[in-house]
């Protein structure tokens, strides 16, 4: 991805650093300064060095000490604690149901840690003599977008320790005093188990952007997740890593499957934590004799239809928003433009969206709200980020699946059918790195009713210009050697060499 890295020095990732010359003297415009380069220096040399003890414990003993983490993280106590801290530091989704989107995404993460090795030896193929060992990268940087203020921190420790790496977390302006409280709380399980306090912290405050654009370019891999500026940086850092968007999960429905059980599945993406996931059911592209049938069931599941009018408040309702972070805007979270959450709609409740839009009483009981936009390029084509489904008709199974890869994300999407062929011309025409097949969205982070590891973000690869394409799982954050030794007779014992090498003159 460019930059000419240096390859001296000892343990993993030495060679990803930066010379201390050059960051010191490094000013680019709108690019890390040197006091920014020398406070993400420190936060990162104190990292590597955590990171360096981690990387000398046995893998079982990595294992007790991911365990003891985790059911710290997991702790009910805890769990609402940080809940509230992001629901209050955000302004976004419910306390009550960000500890259920946590604790449901902390189990998940810990079902995965259990069910396969993470350090040390990971696979032995037998019949080919091989055996693959895993070993840590050394420091993971990360940023940490507003609308996973808890998930993203709490998992990439978990993996991140799981894979004996130390972490640094960078969290946007306003996911900061949130953070600090996963950080402390981590740290403190750390100190329990006897293992380094530093493998798992966080850049110091106040949050900016030159910093997290410091921490990019000197950690050893990057998990770039929130705003186009936050991506971008991630991809253009130098530094190996995944990048991540934060539009919502658009679907396909193809008439074959119930409009009941369609409107289910996507009442519950459209709604978990007011719509303030990644991953959450952003639009449904359905065959035009399917729309009528599909806003009545959404209806049914506690949704408002949206009428010309007041689908016109909406349109500018997000108009006004533009300038925040994520999903509806495209500056970083914080900076100059950046809405408050008094006129910002994402992640806040349907009373408030009814509200800021004037709707009669009705829309004020309403759970979501569902909008028949016109065409890709309303602004009201996709929905992500707040509690409201968009729902679109079009003649055919295959208009349908164009408009869903046209105005979809390639990081994950759904599909609804009863037939098998249909499913696979949507993974092939929509090219996700994840597909969930009659479920909601967001089961495309793992769900226990699914066989995807459980995934903090999920990224669409070459399509989007990340290198991750699925989910970030423990592996993903791992360094692996193939050992192979000989798996067949030598047929040439007689000659000098090694087998068919030949020696030379």
């Amino acid at each position: 991805m460019g930059r000419e890295r240096s390859g001296e020095g000892d343990g993993p990732g030495t060679a990803n650093r930066l010379d201390e010359t050059e960051a010191s003297t490094r000013n680019e415009p709108g690019g890390p300064t040197a006091d920014s380069l020398g406070r993400a220096g420190r936060a990162v040399a104190a990292a590597r060095t955590a990171a360096g003890e981690l990387a000398a414990w046995e893998p079982d003993a990595v294992d007790g000490l991911v365990r003891a983490v985790g059911e710290r993280l997991a702790d009910g106590e805890a769990v609402s604690r940080l809940a509230r801290s992001a629901a209050n530091e955000t302004g976004r989704g419910h306390p009550g149901t960000k500890a259920e989107k946590v604790a449901t995404e902390l189990d998940a993460a810990r079902r995965t840690l259990r069910s396969a090795p993470t350090a040390g030896a990971v696979d032995r193929d037998g019949a080919a003599g091989t055996v693959t060992v895993a070993g840590p990268m050394g420091v993971v940087g990360a940023s940490v977008p507003a609308a996973h203020p808890v998930v993203v921190p709490a998992v990439l420790s978990l993996y991140g320790l799981a894979t004996r790496n130390a972490v640094v977390l960078a969290p946007s302006p306003s996911t900061v005093e949130t953070c600090d409280v996963v950080v402390e709380t981590v740290r403190r399980a750390l100190s329990d188990a006897g293992a380094p306090t530093g493998a798992v912290s966080m850049l110091p405050a106040p949050a900016s952007k030159p910093e997290t654009d410091a921490l990019f370019e000197r950690a050893d891999f990057v998990v770039a997740a929130g705003s186009e500026a936050t991506v971008a940086a991630g991809q253009r850092c130098g530094t190996p890593n995944v990048a991540a968007g934060a539009d919502g999960v658009v679907s396909v429905a193809d008439g074959s499957v119930p409009p009941e059980a369609v409107a289910t599945r996507v009442a519950v993406g459209a709604t978990y934590d007011f719509g303030a996931h990644p991953a959450g059911d952003a639009a449904v592209v359905t065959v035009s004799p399917a729309v009528g049938p599909l806003c009545t069931a959404l209806e049914e599941e506690g949704g408002y239809v949206l009428n010309a009018a007041e689908r016109d408040r909406f349109r500018a309702l997000l108009d006004g928003s533009r300038g925040g972070d994520e999903a509806v805007g495209g500056a970083v979270d914080g900076e100059a433009g950046a809405v408050d959450g008094e006129t910002d709609p994402r992640g806040n409740s349907p009373r408030w969206l009814a509200a800021a839009l004037d709707l009669p009483s009705p829309a004020r009981e309403a759970a979501f709200f569902v909008a028949e936009p016109d065409g890709a390029d309303d602004p009201l084509a996709t929905l992500s980020g707040v509690p409201a489904i968009a729902v679109h008709g079009r003649d055919g199974f295959d208009a349908a699946t164009a408009l869903a890869a046209e105005i979809g994300t390639p990081h994950a999407a759904a599909v609804h059918t009863t037939q098998q062929r249909r499913a696979r011309r949507v993974a092939e025409r929509l090219s996700p790195g994840r597909l969930v097949v009659n479920q909601p969205g967001i089961a495309a982070t793992g769900a226990r009713s699914n066989g995807f590891e459980a995934a903090p973000v999920l990224g669409g690869g070459a399509v989007e210009g990340s290198q991750l394409c699925g989910g970030l799982t423990p592996e993903r954050l791992t360094r692996t050697t193939t050992v192979a030794a000989t798996s067949v007779t030598d047929e040439a014992s007689h000659r000098n060499g090694a087998g068919e090498t030949l020696r030379g003159p």
